[in-house]
């Protein structure tokens, strides 16, 4: 088998469901799983550039929208039983997601170029979090995988030879759901919320260093951040990270109890350099950063519509920016017929084009693309049951 190479970094189960390095840090030992290539493809020859779109639900596996026309390919990931993962990560023409305990605790690495997948099980009834892309000295990939019930990340080393090899670092927070890498070290998310049960937090969210020679790890505590899940954006010595929130769905109406937030970490002295609370009602903050140099923070405007909204923010300040709702924070978006509409996973190109998704009967996705005004300049059909979506 061919293996693929990852690199770079940053960037759980989907959030829409509600409820649904050295060998001196590591806790354990290292673990063999098998791979399979389990990828469809049509046709064989896949377009170089364009949208990659994660359809994680009905159909799983990605539909892959080129920069203009309206012919899409996919890749299959397999049986809707098999993946329920709601985030991918695109670098160097591969994609990693994973799947919860309820889909088989498996990471998915998808290949553009040749439009193949592997499937590497993770330990069983582990809870996979969202899969990042890190790096590894000789020659191979690595990348990270947050396991939510068991306390411990997995480092999955895809040898250029062959092979998979996984090694787990141990007691890093409650429910870890994020990874990434700075200054050498591994740095841990942690939810702080009972993962293996309700998901309901516990208390706030904190940041785990893992030095790469051993020694004693830095807690950091993030105030301000509640929820099961988190995004992880650095720039510079800069992280952030982003949290959704917490509300009740044991009843309708349904409550919020904590608004998403995103707080700014300075990773070099380990301080927090401030927040910003989401607007207020909303629930939900799922992060990108846009090849405009801007952040896109999409969300529920609130609780009982569940409508979808993107909030466009400047850095490092956080304002919002943009042609916005009157009186609110929120992109103003219009379809075809100049009348309000919204889409979700949203991303701007380097011309400050947003893209994103809509889901419509029978989960049929959309990609929907607006230029800086708000006004609708493209819309492609794009899989079914589409869950986020990545520049390739």
């Amino acid at each position: 088998m061919k293996m693929l190479h990852c690199s770079h970094i940053v960037s759980g189960s989907r959030s829409r469901r509600l409820r649904s390095s050295t060998v001196a840090l590591i806790g354990c030992a290292a673990l063999l799983s098998a791979c399979g290539d389990d990828g469809v493809i049509d046709p064989a020859t896949l377009a170089p550039r364009g949208i990659v779109v994660l359809d994680g639900f009905i159909q799983p596996g990605l539909t892959l929208v080129p920069d203009s026309g309206t012919a899409t390919q996919r890749i299959a990931f397999g049986a809707p039983n098999e993946f329920d993962g709601g985030s991918i990560e695109v670098r160097n023409d591969t994609v990693v997601a994973a799947s919860s305990r309820g889909a088989g605790d498996l990471l998915y690495i998808a290949s553009l170029q040749s439009g193949t997948v592997r499937r590497v099980q993770m330990p069983p009834q582990s809870n996979p979090a969202r899969a990042r892309m890190l790096t590894q000295s000789g020659g191979a990939a690595l990348i990270g995988v947050p396991l939510r019930d068991s306390a411990s990340v997995v480092l999955a080393s895809l040898a250029p030879a062959g092979g998979t090899t996984l090694t787990k670092i141990n007691d890093v927070g409650t429910c870890p759901v994020d990874v990434f890498q700075f200054g050498g070290d591994t740095w841990v998310v942690d939810a702080n919320a009972d993962c293996a049960n309700d998901y309901r937090p516990i208390g706030a969210m904190r940041l785990i260093r893992v030095p790469s020679g051993g020694g004693a790890r830095q807690v950091i505590t993030l105030p301000a951040l509640r929820g099961s899940s988190a995004d992880v954006i650095v720039q510079g010595n800069v992280a952030y990270i982003s949290a959704g929130g917490d509300a009740d769905f044991s009843s309708f109406p349904f409550a919020l109890i904590t608004g998403g937030a995103i707080t700014r970490v300075d990773l070099t002295s380990g301080t927090v350099l401030g927040t910003q609370p989401m607007p207020a009602g909303t629930y939900g903050a799922s992060m990108k950063l846009g090849a405009d140099g801007r952040l896109y923070v999409t969300m529920f405007e609130d609780l009982s519509s569940f409508t979808d909204r993107t909030v466009a923010y400047t850095l490092p300040g956080l304002t919002p920016t943009g042609t916005r709702v009157q009186g609110a924070d929120w992109l103003q978006l219009r379809d075809g017929n100049n009348e309000e509409t919204s889409c979700g996973s949203a991303v701007a190109d380097a011309l400050g084009r947003l893209h994103c998704i809509q889901n419509r009967t029978a989960s049929a996705t959309f990609l929907l693309v607006f230029a800086p005004d708000g006004s609708l300049v493209r819309e492609v059909a794009a899989g079914q049951g589409g869950v986020d979506l990545r520049f390739r």
